[in-house]
């Protein structure tokens, strides 16, 4: 394993800064209209009790508000805000409908909205499809939300399973089937798949859905039934539960058949897991690679072995947060290696840009800081990158080219958003 820090290490000045109105929990480009970044906010309120000066009140409220960057000019311009009687903890686009978003609250609920394009000259909108209790207790927040993606089993023959991932502060993670309305702007159906509890009853930080090729396989079925389904968690004390599933038809009651179910009892995170990141690589020995952040600071390549095993590692200067991966060099097969962009949101450390490469020639893992943003003045819980088509993914570049990135990113008690540009 190999840690460094580039000699010509980016340390970028942010081109535009705006403060809002209420802190910054999350936030992510619309790959429908690619200009425009919905952020989520939340609010607590406290009030003390007129009657009994012990007692304090405590009020979550949130927004979601729609902003517009021009990269031209660097010009931030909020085009609509829509606000709510609960904060936003998690909000995330689909990932096959670029209009539809989802997003997790502090009342035990999710909630969808459509992006609505603007007629003419009026900008887009945010319109409410649903809102769902998805916890029977609305005093327990729902802490992330993460869909499934287009590779995850069917539970029917003659159907795809369109699903979302729900985890709460009770240890508690849900699956549940997303069943569109009947038109893009009707309510959709939500009914429950699975349920599963931490190892212990403190909060889940973080969900990832995915599924992995099994090399060892020889069917002659179709690539999407070589696909091997997975969901993780991490929770507050440092565990990474692991749960695997099995596409079988054959089941009457239309729920996930689960083949292997485990934690590392926290023998590898020395704090709460709050990001996961599963690589596009295929099983090895049976198991995944992925990427985990943690409140210890470290980002980790990480083996999900019944056990675990800690493959490489990097200190990043504050909390691991979030994780995205911007670029990857093969989507499938890591004979030559393999080597990607991360994006993380770093907490008190502000926003880094590292470089993960495998070679499997010397078969070690390197990790690299190739940029780094530090002007947020508090926790860095969001960012998210510009991608000029629209849609999921960065464009592809040129073997050894480079291209300028413009970053979002966020900062949550001093309400910062900062726009700024690395080239990668």
């Amino acid at each position: 394993m190999t840690e460094s820090s580039s000699s010509s290490l980016q340390q970028p000045a942010s081109n535009t800064t705006v403060f809002l109105d209420q802190p910054p929990s999350c936030l992510q480009f619309c790959p429908a209209v690619p200009d425009c970044c919905v952020i989520g906010t939340y609010l607590l309120a406290e009030q003390k009790d007129e009657s009994n000066d012990t007692n304090i009140k405590q009020t979550k409220t949130g927004s979601l508000q729609l902003w517009r960057i021009n990269p031209a000019t660097n010009e931030l311009t909020l085009l609509y805000k829509h606000s709510l009687p609960y904060a936003v903890f998690d909000l995330h686009f689909h990932p096959r409908d670029p209009s539809l978003l989802s997003i997790a609250t502090s009342a035990g609920s999710v909630a969808f909205f459509r992006l609505t394009s603007g007629v003419k000259d009026d900008p887009p909108t945010l319109t409410p499809l649903l809102t769902q209790p998805v916890h029977e207790d609305p005093s327990i927040p729902a802490l992330f939300l993460a869909w499934t993606p287009s590779t995850w089993p069917s539970i029917t023959p003659d159907s795809s399973l369109d699903a979302f991932a729900v985890t709460f502060s009770d240890s508690r993670t849900t699956i549940f089937q997303y069943t569109p309305g009947a038109s893009p702007d009707s309510p959709p159906q939500i009914t429950e798949l699975d349920t599963f509890p931490a190892s212990q009853a403190i909060e889940v930080w973080f969900a990832a859905l995915a599924t992995f090729h099994d090399p060892t396989t020889t069917t002659t079925s179709s690539s999407s039934q070589q696909q091997v389904p997975y969901i993780f968690t991490g929770n507050d004390f440092g565990a990474l539960h692991t749960r695997r599933y099995t596409s079988d038809h054959s089941q009457a009651d239309r729920q996930l058949s689960v083949v292997l179910d485990h934690h590392d009892r926290a023998r590898h995170h020395t704090a709460g897991v709050t990001s996961i990141l599963p690589l596009p690589l295929p099983l090895k020995d049976d198991s995944p690679v992925i990427l985990t952040g943690s409140y210890d600071e470290s980002l980790r390549v990480y083996h999900a072995t019944r056990r675990g095993e800690v493959l490489a590692e990097i200190g990043l200067g504050g909390g691991v947060w979030r994780l995205q991966l911007l670029s990857s060099s093969s989507s499938e097969n890591a004979e030559e290696g393999w080597t990607g962009l991360v994006l993380a949101s770093c907490m008190h450390g502000g926003t880094r840009v590292v470089r993960v490469r495998y070679s499997a020639e010397s078969a070690e893992w390197e990790l690299e800081v190739l940029a780094e943003f530090t002007e947020h003045e508090s926790m860095n819980y969001a960012s998210d990158v510009w991608r000029p088509a629209g849609g999921y993914d960065l464009p592809v570049r040129s073997e050894g080219g480079k291209q300028e990135v413009v970053c979002l990113s966020s900062s949550f008690y001093d309400r910062r958003v900062c726009l700024w540009r690395v080239r990668l």
